[in-house]
């Protein structure tokens, strides 16, 4: 029985597994972050250089949530000077078209992070959901929480947690810009072995209702999609070895 249902999940996976990835703002990058007020004001500067939105975004001394990862992710792209490079060698770049930019870099740049790095932000997306009301946390999963959503999460996150997620966010981003180490892409087989023991720890009953739920997560109700989101990402984060590895490179791969 876990096997055919567990045969029957995987194959739901490539869709699946970018619940969050789709939340890009999240782990991956600042370029949505419209509600803050540190972003509204960096939007305001002109020209678009690195050091004015490192230091507006840096002095900005707001206790929101978004806000406090802003200022982690600012601190952290110091730590890669690709990124600084990035913004002299493209001076004309309008602030729209450096967000659309920042994102699929970024999104782009996860597939070359170690596994460990990966493992770091499954880990990250599990804290996020179990964090989140049941409302944010069923948005979340569906890939459509808002800027509001966020900062109400991040609100609940201590300046340690917020700054191990914007690292994983610059790292991406200047993994891409520098195009190294070589991108990577989750195997089919692996994933589906590593669901398969998701399916023996989680039971079959759960197991059908997972496979059931990641069919129709627009449909579902909060407390169930909220449900299938945790429940989810809390495997994810506590497999180890080589499906634990599988399965961090799934939430990022196309």
């Amino acid at each position: 029985m876990i096997g055919a249902v567990a045969g029957g999940v995987v194959g739901l996976l490539g869709r699946v597994l970018k619940l969050g990835k789709n939340v890009s703002v999240a782990l991956v990058t600042v370029a949505a972050l419209s509600s803050s007020m540190g972003w509204r004001a960096y939007q305001q500067r002109r020209p678009v250089d690195y050091d004015s939105m490192v230091e507006t975004l840096i002095a900005n001394e707001s206790s929101g949530g978004l806000d406090r990862y802003l200022r982690q992710w600012a601190l952290a792209t110091k730590d890669h000077p690709e990124i600084r490079q990035w913004f002299e060698v493209t001076p004309t770049m309008n602030r729209q078209e450096r967000q659309q930019q920042s994102i699929q870099l970024a999104q782009a740049g996860l597939r070359r992070l170690s596994d460990r790095v990966l493992i770091q932000r499954a880990e990250a997306l599990s804290l996020i959901v179990d964090l989140a009301d049941e409302k944010d946390c069923a948005a979340f999963g569906r890939g459509n929480v808002t800027d509001a959503g966020l900062n109400r999460i991040f609100s609940l996150m201590d300046d340690e947690t917020l700054g191990r997620i914007s690292v994983i966010a610059a790292s991406a981003l200047a993994a891409e810009l520098r195009q190294s180490p070589l991108s990577r892409q989750a195997m089919t087989s692996d994933v589906a072995q590593a669901f398969v023991e998701i399916s023996i720890r989680v039971g079959n009953q759960d197991t059908q209702r997972l496979a059931n739920n990641l069919q129709r997560m627009n449909t579902l109700a909060d407390e169930e999609a909220c449900w299938t989101t945790r429940i989810l990402y809390k495997q994810i984060a506590t497999l180890r070895g080589r499906n634990q590895d599988a399965l961090a490179l799934a939430l990022v791969s196309n």
